[in-house]
């Protein structure tokens, strides 16, 4: 059984942003992709992956936009 949170980078090499399972290996994450992100006290949220000039994600009913920071470390589940 795969634990439920995964760690999401960005790799700068690649211009994009890896979920990695517990084994080593990852997952680059795509343009609408949807998941979950951990926003902690057992609160998640909903989110699609899109790109402009910087990667972001999109929320809600009214799309809103949130930036990621590539220097941190996102806790997802995808």
């Amino acid at each position: 059984m795969r634990k439920r949170w995964n760690d999401m980078k960005y790799n700068e090499d690649l211009d994009c942003w890896i979920v990695f399972w517990g084994d080593n290996t990852g997952y680059k994450v795509r343009c609408g992709d949807w998941f979950d992100l951990h926003l902690g006290d057992g609160r998640k949220l909903s989110c699609r992956m899109e790109l402009g000039k910087q990667w972001f994600i999109v929320v809600g009913r009214n799309d809103t936009r949130l930036y990621l920071k590539p220097n941190e470390t996102y806790q997802v589940d995808i």
